[in-house]
C-alpha cells in the first residue's frame, strides 16, 4: 500500500488533548481568533496567524463560500453537541486521552460531544491546590497527595500531567527537607489558589513521577511553546535532563514537540530511554512549519518514541485542523525519506503506523 494511504487510513490515537466545551454566542463572533493562537494577541493580529486563516476555510467549507463576520455568526449558532461529533468524525480518530486540568468540562462530560472513545489524564498541580488548603504540615500534603495520585490511576486514568513549564519552568530540581518544609509552609501563609513557587512545584513533579514509575504509567511534560506566561526560556526541555536521569523508570513524554526546541527536544528523546516525544500543539498552530518539525524530530528520536496529537481545546475545529495538518505533512516527510533512500516504502509504512496510533497503544497500555 503507499506511503500515503497508509498515512490517510491509520486510526488516530490522540495521546493528548482537551475537552470541547459550549462558548457564548459573543465569544464566537468577537473573539473565537483567540482559540487559534497561544499569544496574548489584540484580534486584529490574532485574525492574521496562518493558524486562523485556516479554521476561516474550513469554516467555509462547512457553512459556504461567506464573509468571515457571516461564517463566525453561522458557526455561533450551530448546536455544539452534534456539530463537534460531526467534526471529529471527519478525523478518523480512535481514541482521545485528554487532560482534566482545561476546559471547566470533565473527561466524562466531553464524551458528549463525540463517539470516540475518551480516557482522562489527571493534572498533578490542579490536585495538589485542591489539597494544600486542607493540610497543615508538608509531611500530611505528601501522603494525601501519593493516595489521591495512586487512586485515581487504580481508577480510570491512563497517565499524569504536569504544567511546571508554565508555573515556574522545567529546571526541576531536588531540594533539600528543610527548604521544602519552608517553601511550603510560606505558600500555606499566604495560600491565593496556585502554586507559583518553584520548590514546591519541583518537590510535586519529583513525587508525581515516582507514583507514575509505581503504576507503569507516562508523566507528561508540557515543554516548548504554550500558555502565554510562560517565559520561552525556562521550557527548553534539555532543562529536564537530569530529573529524567534521575527518575529513569517513569516514563515521560515531551509535549509540543519541545517547539521551537524541537531539534533538542529529539535529542533527549533519542538519548533516554524513558523519553518520548509528542508533537501536538505545534500541529497546526505553525502550519507551514509542521514538515519541518517532523522532519528534525526524525532526524535523532527514535521513530517507536513519537506521537501523534492534537492538543486541541475548546473549539472542534482544532481536532479537525491538526489531523488534516498532520497526515498530510508526515506522508511529504515520509515520501521524501523513501524517495532520498534513507527508509525502505514498508519501513515509512510501519513508522507512520507508529506514530499515529501503535506507539501510544503500547505506551499507554490501551
Amino acid at each position: 500500500m503507499p506511503i500515503r494511504e497508509v498515512v490517510e487510513s491509520t486510526p488516530l490515537v490522540d495521546n493528548h488533548a482537551h475537552a470541547v466545551e459550549p462558548l457564548s454566542r459573543e465569544t464566537v463572533t468577537e473573539s473565537f481568533a483567540s482559540y487559534f493562537t497561544e499569544g496574548d494577541l489584540s484580534q486584529e493580529n490574532a485574525r492574521h496567524t496562518l493558524n486562523y486563516r485556516a479554521v476561516v476555510d474550513l469554516l467555509a467549507e462547512r457553512f459556504g463560500d461567506e464573509d468571515e463576520a457571516t461564517l463566525l455568526e453561522r458557526r455561533a449558532d450551530v448546536d455544539i453537541e452534534s456539530y463537534s461529533r460531526e467534526l471529529l468524525a471527519r478525523t478518523n480518530t480512535e481514541r482521545i486521552l485528554v487532560d482534566d486540568g482545561f476546559p471547566d468540562v470533565t473527561p466524562a462530560e466531553f464524551a458528549a460531544y463525540t463517539d470516540v472513545d475518551i480516557r482522562p489524564i489527571h493534572r498533578v498541580e490542579n490536585a495538589a491546590e485542591e489539597l494544600i488548603p486542607n493540610h497543615d504540615s508538608l509531611s500530611s500534603f505528601e501522603d494525601a497527595f501519593v493516595d489521591h495520585l495512586d487512586d485515581v490511576l487504580t481508577a480510570e486514568f491512563v497517565a499524569l500531567k504536569t504544567v511546571v513549564a508554565y508555573r515556574t519552568g522545567l529546571d526541576v530540581r531536588r531540594h533539600d527537607r528543610d527548604a521544602i518544609r519552608g517553601a511550603y509552609d510560606a505558600v500555606r501563609a499566604d495560600w491565593d489558589g496556585r502554586i507559583e513557587d518553584s520548590v514546591v512545584n519541583d518537590h510535586i513533579v519529583h513525587l508525581a513521577a515516582d507514583v507514575a514509575a509505581s503504576h507503569g504509567v507516562p508523566l507528561q511534560f508540557h515543554t516548548g511553546f504554550g500558555d502565554a506566561d510562560a517565559h520561552p526560556l525556562f521550557v527548553d526541555p534539555t532543562y529536564l535532563y537530569e530529573f529524567l536521569r534521575a527518575h529513569a523508570d517513569t516514563p515521560v513524554v515531551l509535549l509540543h514537540g519541545g517547539y521551537p526546541y524541537t531539534r533538542a527536544a529529539g535529542y533527549v528523546t533519542a538519548t533516554l530511554d524513558n523519553v518520548f516525544l509528542d508533537l501536538s500543539l505545534a500541529t497546526p498552530f505553525v502550519q507551514h512549519g509542521v514538515e519541518p518539525l517532523i522532519s528534525q524530530a526524525l532526524e535523532l528520536a527514535p521513530t517507536s518514541k513519537l506521537l501523534y496529537a492534537s492538543d486541541a481545546f475548546s473549539v472542534p475545529e482544532l481536532y479537525v485542523l491538526a489531523a488534516r495538518r498532520f497526515r498530510a505533512d508526515l506522508t511529504s516527510v515520509l515520501e521524501r525519506l523513501y524517495r532520498d533512500g534513507f527508509v525502505s516504502e514498508r519501513y515509512a509504512e510501519d513508522v507512520a503506523r507508529g506514530i499515529l496510533r501503535e506507539n501510544a497503544v503500547r505506551l499507554y497500555d490501551l
